[in-house]
């Protein structure tokens, strides 16, 4: 199974534009509680209990959190692979030393 050359740490829109961080705000920021609260907010057992509506949010947030992780998890690659001519000079010339210039990429972890 090839690994997919989807890049998670790469920008998808360029960030010196007014444009492009709009487009990445609006992928990173999460609509649905603020809407889920907003139906929520129409019952009358929730008007009621307003001094809740903090506490509510931070444990669905919480709840989203416990469920979305594991699944970006095993959706997105762990294993990433960099090439020697890109890291730290110290480590560049550490792995040179030891393995010759035969060692062209190194695997790493990313481990959340």
């Amino acid at each position: 199974m090839a690994l997919s050359s989807f890049d998670i740490d790469a920008p998808r829109w360029d960030q010196s534009t007014f444009m492009g961080r709009l487009k990445h705000f609006f992928n990173i920021t999460d609509f649905i509680l603020p809407i889920i609260m907003q139906r929520l907010e129409k019952y009358k057992f929730m008007q009621r209990i307003t001094f809740l509506h903090g506490p509510i949010q931070v444990m669905m947030v919480g709840a989203f959190l416990i469920f979305m992780v594991p699944a970006a998890c095993s959706l997105f690659p762990q294993r990433c692979s960099m090439s020697v001519s890109k890291l730290e000079p110290e480590l560049r010339d550490s792995i040179v030393s030891r393995y010759g210039s035969s060692v062209q990429q190194v695997y790493f972890n990313k481990g959340l």
